[in-house]
């Protein structure tokens, strides 16, 4: 009787664990702190870039703020925008953007998406203009900064969440920071 128990017992265990092998893990999480997160997007500045071959565009002094309850994150910085061909002379202010973040696979990075400007100042402009003059820089900003990498990933990052059955997922901000979530790689 001892024997047809064990020889049972044996044969649950085994048929329980060829279960588990086949069972998908599940997501699961990366939490980045605030900190690291500015330091991330810092790393970035000063931005340099010319705009349409026309605008010289410098943005530096990065602030960063975590908007969790929209899934956003929002940056106050300081920018210098001139246009050498038209004679125009460097104008200096600050920018306040807000974005969501997003991973691409195709090449591994963290990118800005859904860039809006939520504030763009620009000192000196009389009122008569200021609506268009603030309404020119924040499409400029909007369109220079879409898709603007923050952050790639190291391989060797990746082919250790490979190697464990994950890639990286959506990111979500949180309070305190930002969220990767690593979802499983679909078995074949």
């Amino acid at each position: 009787m001892k024997k047809w128990i064990y020889t049972l017992t044996s044969l649950l265990l085994a048929w329980g664990l060829a279960g588990c092998a086949v069972l998908q893990p599940g997501p699961r999480s990366i939490d980045l702190s605030e900190a690291k997160l500015a330091a991330m997007i810092g790393d970035q500045f000063p931005f340099n870039s010319r705009y349409m071959e026309l605008f010289d565009v410098v943005l530096d002094r990065p602030q960063v703020r975590l908007m969790p309850a929209e899934n956003r994150i929002g940056t106050a910085m300081g920018y210098s925008i001139g246009a050498s061909l038209l004679g125009m002379r460097p104008t200096q202010g600050t920018l306040d953007l807000s974005y969501s973040l997003r991973f691409e696979p195709a090449d591994q990075t963290v990118r800005l998406t859904q860039v809006r400007v939520e504030r763009f100042d620009v000192p000196g402009v009389p009122p008569a203009y200021a609506t268009r003059v603030n309404r020119l820089g924040g499409l400029l900003a909007e369109g220079l900064l879409q898709d603007f990498v923050i952050h790639r990933l190291k391989p060797e990052d990746l082919r250790a969440a490979q190697g464990w059955g994950y890639q990286p997922g959506a990111l979500q901000v949180v309070p305190g920071g930002l969220r990767l979530q690593l979802d499983p790689v679909a078995r074949r």
